[in-house]
This record gives structure tokens, sequence and C-alpha cells, in this order.
């Protein structure tokens, strides 16, 4: 059992919000790959900077899953039993050592499951999805229960012609990854979220070629906004559907305390 691995992982775990976390991370990289492109660096610059990012999304929305899983498995809103009828656990085996180590650090089975899950699979980020039940609460997220119009959203866009306005470069791109990652451009029909879906594994894939086969891959000015849009619109409708679950859970638990 990866003993040491659970215990190393426990120092990057954070205590506040998964999503505000990894939303702050993609709004940095984001920032960042916009600034190359704005400053006007040659091709080959650009072509590397849209490597970079492809490689830090897909490693933030492993991350993110990752502590999502875990807080799933903590509250109960993902149960054991269910996962043992879904994937194969066979190989979480833990010898007297390990054990008496797993019970002097406390260490929760949630830090035992997430280790044999794969977030850089699309199959076990479909998994994910189908234990938070999102093809159930996808319809039911608040933001898709009003159609939101771009009118509402004037006075709220940051002004670039500001551009002596402390940040607005970094203030614009965080409203950008904010409402049109998320909360305005969540696509509104199934088939589009597929669609999504299938634009993350593509970027999962990308990122296997970029590190594993050390490809430079040739990555457009809009390839690399819709692989962040998409990764950002994922991580989102997976944490509105944990806080419905969560919700849920709080719910029944308050009506048997009562």
């Amino acid at each position: 059992m990866k003993i040491n691995k659970i215990l190393e992982n426990r120092t990057f775990s954070v205590k506040t919000s998964p999503y505000n976390v990894f939303e702050k991370k993609i709004v940095d990289a984001f920032y960042l790959e916009r600034k190359i492109m704005m400053m006007k660096f040659g091709k080959k610059e650009q072509y590397q900077s849209r490597i970079q990012l492809i490689v830090f999304l897909v490693s933030c929305l492993e991350y993110f899953l990752q502590e999502i899983f875990k807080l799933a498995i903590d509250k109960t809103i993902i149960s054991v039993g269910e996962l043992k009828k879904t994937k194969n656990f066979n190989s979480v085996k833990a010898n007297i050592d390990e054990l008496q180590e797993i019970n002097k650090n406390k260490i929760k089975i949630s830090e035992i499951m997430v280790e044999e899950m794969n977030f850089q699979n699309i199959k076990d980020i479909v998994l994910l999805c189908d234990l938070l039940k999102i093809g159930k609460n996808f319809k039911n997220l608040p933001t898709q229960e009003t159609n939101i119009r771009l009118s509402k959203l004037r006075g709220k866009i940051p002004d670039p012609r500001k551009k002596h306005s402390p940040n607005i470069e970094k203030k614009m791109t965080k409203f950008i990854i904010e409402n049109f990652g998320a909360n305005f451009a969540l696509p509104k029909e199934q088939e589009k979220l597929v669609r999504m879906v299938n634009t993350v594994n593509k970027m999962i894939f990308l990122r296997h070629k970029i590190v594993h086969k050390a490809q430079l891959v040739k990555i457009d000015n809009w390839e690399s906004l819709v692989y962040t849009m998409a990764t950002v619109q994922l991580a989102f409708i997976i944490n509105e559907c944990y806080k419905v679950e969560l919700k849920k859970i709080k719910t029944k638990n308050a009506k048997t305390k009562n």
C-alpha cells in the first residue's frame, strides 16, 4: 500500500474549497498564456506556452477531482459499497506493518481509495460524474434554472481601456473564467455536456503526447481557450453536483435526528 504517498499528499491537501483553489490556479495559468500571446512573442514561444497550459490544466483538474472524491467519501455522498460495484479495488491490500501505520496516522478510507483512481483517465472522471449523479443533477443546478443574459453582466465587466488600473488584465482573465468558463457559458443540453467531456478527453490525450512522447504539439489560440473553458466548466459542474448531493445528505441526517 502507498502509505508514504498518502502521507505526502496530505501536505498538498487544502482546508478551503477545492474549487476556489482550482479556479485561482487556472486564472493564473490562463493569464500567463494570454499575456504571452498579447505581447506578440514568436509562434514557437506561443506554442510552448500553450503546451505548458495544457499540462497544467490536466494537473489542476486531476488534483481538484482527487479532493472532491475524498470529500464525497468522507461526507458519505459516495459509499464504499457503490465504489466496489463500479470499480475493481482488488489491489488494495495491506500487511500488518501497513495496518499499524494506517492506525497510527489515522489514514481515512478516502485517502486509500483515491490512490486507486486515475483522474487523468476519462473513465475514472466519468465514474466520478456518475457517482455524483451529474446526469440527474445537471438540469437542476441553480445556474441552469435561469437564463443569464449578457445585459446582466454590464457593470461587472472590467474595463480593458483602464490600462493603468491595478491588475486590470488579471481581473479581466478572472472575469472570463468565472462567467464565460462557468456560470454564463455552461452547456444547457446533455449533448453539449457530452461534447464538453470529449473536449477534456482530447486535452488529456494531448497532455499524454506532450509529456510521454515529448512532442511539440501546435495548439492554436482558439484551441487553448476551448480547452481552458471546458476544464473549468467540467470542474464547476462537478463541484455544483457535489454541493447538491451534500445538501441531500444534510437534509436526510437532519430528518433522522428529528
